[in-house]
């Protein structure tokens, strides 16, 4: 896509609020919230939320959907084809970023998504999970060099 155009823009904008408000509804933006979810341990106390399943479930038929009527078009309604991943490849550095990415979300009951929703409200101690965020992104860059755009493009 040479440039952006309104439309493409407009439905970045519209998805990207629609996906906020979504967070912060549905209390995803609660650190609280999310590691009384992922603490299966308190389920014999009572003390697990399963409430988050009923946003998450939704949240995957909704794209599993998408995806299955994405494959009958020949390229989104704004822009020339569909960017999917150049390796599509289950691996070492799949399977262990996934799971440091796990733990990071476990350790502190935040992904980076709702993360950026939270610093319209910036809560204490937001700021220390945005360094550990960014030391987090450059340490990895580190471990695992660049893709190349021809790699990323194709």
């Amino acid at each position: 896509m040479s440039g952006f155009k309104l439309p493409y823009l407009a439905t970045a904008a519209f998805s990207g609020v629609l996906f906020g408000t979504g967070l912060y509804v549905s209390q995803m933006v609660n650190p609280l919230k999310v590691l009384r979810f992922l603490d299966f341990t308190a389920i014999p106390t009572g003390g697990w939320d399963p409430s988050l399943a009923f946003v998450m479930v939704p949240a995957v038929l909704v794209m599993f959907i998408a995806v299955r009527l994405g494959k009958h078009r020949q390229a989104p309604l704004f822009d020339t084809r569909f960017h999917e991943p150049a390796s599509k490849a289950i691996d070492t550095r799949l399977v262990g970023g996934a799971a440091l990415f796990g733990v990071g979300w476990g350790m502190s009951g935040i992904c980076p998504g709702p993360a950026i929703s939270l610093l319209a409200f910036m809560p204490d101690n937001l700021w220390i999970y945005l360094v550990a965020l960014a030391v987090g992104t450059w340490a990895g860059s580190l471990v695992m060099p660049r893709a190349t755009p021809a790699a990323v493009t194709q």
